[in-house]
């Protein structure tokens, strides 16, 4: 294994790497000792945020490596670190963030452990919120309940654990509390009685109080009385659910329309539309409408695409997408690149229809506006299939579609189209010869040598001011032929120096000696 020293240099070089990339280079180097972890944890106070940040993604990293792995060396070295760091207290926020990892890769037993941490009550909730949510916990929550029984502080977070780990023997206890508790810890009574309820009595109490619930002042609450009365009556609490349509909050609205889902047939959507006529409601219910792929109200649908609420347009823009509707979908094709182009994107991003006949008709019929937009999409979700798309392109009148065009080179681009990057690289401008260089390695990677030999062989025409911007490529083909190449280049030509420079990235070892002997 690595030593952690080269953590600690990896650290300092951060703010020159992107993050993700950084944490990607961390996680594969496992540690399996406290002082390993410890280092990283200590960088999370780190006052250069590059380093903070790159500390915070590897320890996520670490813990979900640890929790699909199960090895027990790393779940004890992250276990022990993390909890004598929060121990030590020497930042509240780091130890928020790291309780809430424990249930991503800690078992049963080592709740015994992170019970011990309870003793702070500035984070006893926040532990017993973890500790709930691990599986085989319920011998803990349940003693610590008893254990505190005259002295009980934090009866939301043991409802909850209660409530997830099925503690059946606890419904009575869990009554007892509603007398006194606050509205928050009420709700996540219900929610753990609706769970462990064995009698009609209990079921009776837990949507009585949902009911009163649907009348607070805070929508969170109103959103669980809504799941506790659609648990309990199922799809006898309709009426309920059609009411809660009218609710001046979104959160309300949206879990009324999910909980919904499992009983949709024409008649609740014509019901559901007749209730959502504008406004939020209306934008509420076109977003149902696409997510249960619902189909029988697209005039209206339609419609919004050109409303004056961008929010609208956003919601059917996404339903027509996820509904996969022919004319939508062609309504929608004009406004690729434009004031939507992000919700269009997210969209033909998550596209599950023919994602390639609706991006290769833009990019072969829209005008560059649109081709702009249908190029920034293709960058997210690259396809090979468009790479004839593709060709026509790079040679756009549009400078940006262009650019977006070349850049794309290297996603799309297949083995089949090596010989038209090679003739490509010969006639394009200066600024687009590493796009091509980068998308002719892409598409060679798995040639044989024999191959990449033919493809440098069939230069012999090629201008000699043109030949330099092939020395990348020969280098990175690292054929014999390549290599022969470029030396001679570098002893016979004109552009010694370029060749000089290629001879320099060919990685080919069999090569390395004669190619030093050539550069002493």
């Amino acid at each position: 294994m690595k030593s952690f020293k080269s953590f600690v240099l990896i650290f300092a070089l951060t703010a020159m790497i992107p993050m993700q990339i950084f944490a990607q280079k961390l996680a594969k180097t496992t540690c399996f000792d406290e002082e390993c972890v410890s280092e990283i944890l200590e960088k999370m106070m780190s006052p250069n945020d590059s380093v903070a940040i790159a500390a915070y993604n590897t320890i996520i990293a670490m813990t979900d490596e640890a929790g699909m792995s199960h090895d027990s060396r790393m779940v004890s070295a992250l276990k022990a670190s993390m909890i004598s760091f929060i121990i030590e207290g020497k930042n509240p926020d780091e130890n928020i963030f790291l309780i809430m990892l424990f249930p991503k890769f800690c078992w049963a037993d080592d709740c015994r452990d992170l019970m011990k941490l309870t003793e702070n009550e500035l984070i006893t909730h926040d532990v017993l919120m973890a500790v709930g949510d691990i599986n085989g916990s319920g011998r803990y929550i349940e003693n610590y309940i008893m254990q505190n029984h005259d002295n009980l502080k934090f009866k939301s977070a043991l409802a909850y654990g209660v409530g997830r780990q099925h503690i059946s023997s606890m419904e009575d206890e869990l009554i007892t509390w509603l007398k006194d508790a606050d509205e928050p810890t009420k709700v996540e009574i219900y929610k753990a009685l609706l769970v462990i309820r064995s009698n009609d009595k209990t079921t009776s109490i837990i949507k009585k109080g949902a009911k009163k619930l649907l009348k607070s002042k805070f929508s969170s609450s109103r959103v669980a009385a809504l799941e506790i009365i659609a648990g309990i009556d199922g799809e006898k609490a309709m009426p309920t659910l059609y009411k809660a349509l009218k609710d001046k909050s979104g959160d309300v609205r949206v879990a009324a329309l999910d909980l919904m889902k499992p009983y949709v047939n024409q008649v609740v959507v014509a019901k559901v539309m007749k209730i959502c006529k504008k406004g939020d409601a209306l934008v509420d219910a076109i977003n149902w409408l696409g997510d249960i792929k619902n189909d029988t109200q697209m005039e209206l649908v339609m419609q919004q695409l050109s409303s004056t609420n961008p929010k609208a347009v956003e919601a059917a823009i996404r339903a027509v997408f996820k509904i996969d509707y022919a004319a939508g979908i062609d309504a929608v094709k004009p406004m690729f690149g434009g004031k939507y182009q992000e919700v269009i994107k997210e969209s033909m991003i998550s596209y599950e229809g023919d994602y390639n006949a609706v991006l290769g008709d833009v990019m072969r019929h829209g005008n560059s506006t649109q081709q702009y937009g249908a190029l920034q999409i293709l960058e997210c979700r690259p396809s090979m299939a468009l790479g004839e798309r593709l060709k026509d392109l790079v040679y756009s009148s549009n400078p940006a579609v262009r650019d977006e065009a070349y850049k794309l080179l290297k996603l799309v681009m297949t083995m089949t189209q090596t010989q038209y990057l090679m003739t490509l690289l010969e006639n394009c401008d200066d600024k687009y010869v590493e796009d091509v260089q980068l998308a002719i390695k892409n598409t060679t990677k798995t040639m044989s040598d024999d191959k990449k030999d033919e493809l440098a062989s069939t230069l012999k025409h090629v201008r000699a001011d043109v030949m330099p911007r092939y020395y990348n490529v020969f280098a990175y083909f690292g054929t014999e032929l390549c290599v022969d190449k470029l030396i001679d280049a570098y002893q016979n030509g004109s552009y010694k120096f370029e060749a000089k420079e290629a001879l320099l990235l060919v990685e080919n070892e069999q090569f390395q000696e004669r190619i030093n002997n050539v550069l002493k």
